[in-house]
């Protein structure tokens, strides 16, 4: 004989199955979502395979050709010292993809499991956490980011670190808000009965539910934490030069915007797309496991 609990997610998981499989196909349907995708995967390839795809090394300097204009020998043109612009934005794409994902799964790793707590005790230790994550809310995302980073010094690692510090309220506040939802239908309260510790309860019962939006609000943070570190690096206090880091060239190339406009155009173009393509992609998952749709 089956356990009303089991049943109860049984069917719950039936239907969460069958859901996905329709949204999947509107995945597929939505032009936009699969370009988005598309581009991610354009900048994953490149930051794989950056030594077998770069026509030249990312800080292979050659004075003689500083400033040329793109041409058949360097597509995107040269920097001020003769860098290949097309070759530092291949192997800037590695520093970017990996400081997005780093920082949403600092946020995450963080945020999710206290607004979990949060959410499902309430209370005191509801009041306190709370108090503590309007506190990180108050100050601007960036402001802090940049005082961090600062305090730290320049590098990528101080930038995913100080950014990702900053994220952990969103998703704290996002989790316990979902929580508070969840916590009071009947399979919780069901597995409440069944004598379900609360840990298990948490993670096994209430986050399997509630995780959809985090996916999708983690999935657009990666391309805003693409561009708050770009903007880090344009302000130094990102990598140090001469990594190849689309923020800090951005910053090299903007004392030459009228005698050589392509050496910030290109790198700002590829923090457009990847953080466009991010946008769209999340918006593209949305629609996968919205009920509403």
């Amino acid at each position: 004989m089956q356990l009303p609990l089991e049943s109860l997610q049984l069917d719950t998981q039936t239907t969460s199955r069958g859901n996905q499989r329709r949204g999947w196909r509107r995945f597929w349907r939505n032009r936009l979502a699969v370009v988005g995708l598309g581009i991610i995967l354009m900048f994953l390839i490149c930051a794989v395979f950056a030594p077998w795809i770069a026509p030249y090394g990312p800080d292979a300097a050659n004075f003689s050709s500083a400033f040329h204009a793109p041409s058949a020998a360097h597509w995107l043109g040269t920097d001020d010292l003769g860098r290949d612009i097309l070759s530092r934005i291949i192997y800037g794409s590695r520093g970017a993809l990996l400081s997005g994902v780093l920082i949403v799964s600092l946020g995450m790793g963080v945020g999710v499991p206290l607004g979990l707590v949060s959410g499902y005790f309430g209370g005191v230790v509801d009041e306190v956490i709370m108090r503590v994550v309007d506190a990180g809310l108050a100050f601007p995302g960036l402001v802090l980011a940049l005082a961090m980073a600062w305090v730290l010094g320049p590098s990528l690692s101080h930038a995913i670190i100080a950014i990702g510090v900053v994220t952990i309220p969103q998703f704290a506040r996002l989790t316990r808000g979902q929580v508070l939802e969840a916590k009071g239908r009947e399979y919780v309260e069901a597995a409440r009965c069944l004598g379900a510790s609360p840990l298990r309860i948490m993670f096994r019962h209430i986050l399997v539910n509630i995780a959809t939006p985090i996916i999708v609000i983690g999935t657009l943070n990666i391309g805003g934490a693409i561009l708050s570190v770009a903007s880090l690096s344009f302000l130094g206090l990102g990598p140090p030069p001469p990594a190849p880091n689309w923020g800090s060239m951005l910053q090299s190339g903007s004392e030459y915007l009228t005698m050589a406009p392509w050496i910030s155009l290109f790198p700002g173009a590829a923090i457009f797309l990847v953080v466009m393509g991010f946008n769209i992609l999340g918006d593209g998952i949305r629609d996968v496991f919205d009920p509403n749709q």
